[in-house]
């Protein structure tokens, strides 16, 4: 072989053990679409979600990136492509993979809803205005208008650790969704741990994404916030995903 080729393969070489170790310190984890925007906005996954927490709203710079994705995704949904599809539709059918919830109170958020434990709040999220929402003593849910993405906060109650947490997830994702493929798992420098993947929904038979965030919200209080989004709406719903994740702020930030 000559110098040239040596240097060719020892290069591919280098390159392949610095994107297997890159891989690996992301933990193999999507970077992409809405899942992607999940485990990097999620409870201060970086600066800019750290500074929506403090203060419970989107950074100047992610709203700007949400106007325009909502833009994108109004002239996605006129296209002859957008109306020959068949799309879920979670306003009829809403996967709570975090468990069952109870009668809430339906409304459309203006401001941030909270909840609490004890008259004191541990966790609280504000969605998008044109979001249908739904409260309740423990948990917060909402569906986008065209009811394509699906979210869902609530308090994990008998849950004692994050791998406890998980496998709830998985057992509410089990009763949802049929062909579950997860990604591999990652954890934000936070400590909140991202669990991502597909699947295709029992009723409607579309194929669907999701991502759910576990975290520690009050000393002792794990909270679920997870997101369920028609997988060919993935992409135009990623930056609307990511400010929402801003907004979640937990009992330490609300006494900033």
């Amino acid at each position: 072989m000559t110098k040239l080729g040596i240097l060719g393969v020892t290069s591919l070489a280098v390159a392949m053990l610095a994107t297997a170790a890159a891989a690996q310190r992301r933990g193999g984890a999507v970077s992409g679409g809405m899942r992607g925007a999940v485990v990097g906005g999620m409870v201060g996954g970086s600066e800019g979600a750290a500074t929506g927490a403090k203060v419970g709203a989107v950074t100047g710079a992610t709203r700007a990136a949400i106007n325009r994705e909502t833009q994108a995704r109004t002239e996605y949904q006129a296209t002859t492509q957008y109306q020959n599809a068949q799309y879920s539709n979670f306003n009829e059918a809403p996967p709570e993979i975090l468990g069952a919830t109870a009668a809430g109170t339906a409304k459309k958020p203006s401001e941030e809803a909270v909840i609490r434990k004890n008259g004191k709040p541990i966790v609280g999220i504000t969605f998008p205005s044109d979001w249908n929402q739904k409260t309740g003593d423990n948990y917060i849910s909402a569906v986008s208008g065209d009811g394509h993405a699906y979210s869902m906060l609530a308090a994990l109650e008998g849950v004692a650790d994050k791998q406890a947490a998980i496998e709830k997830v998985k057992n509410g994702l089990a009763k949802y969704l049929n062909d579950i493929k997860y990604d591999e798992p990652s954890e934000t420098k936070e400590g909140a741990v991202v669990v991502t993947g597909t699947g295709k929904g029992k009723k409607a038979g579309v194929d669907i994404v999701f991502a759910a965030g576990l975290f520690e919200a009050a000393k002792g209080q794990l909270v679920g916030a997870a997101f369920v989004v028609d997988s060919k709406a993935e992409d135009h719903y990623k930056d609307t995903v990511r400010g929402i994740c801003e907004t979640i702020r937990r009992a330490d930030d609300f006494a900033k």
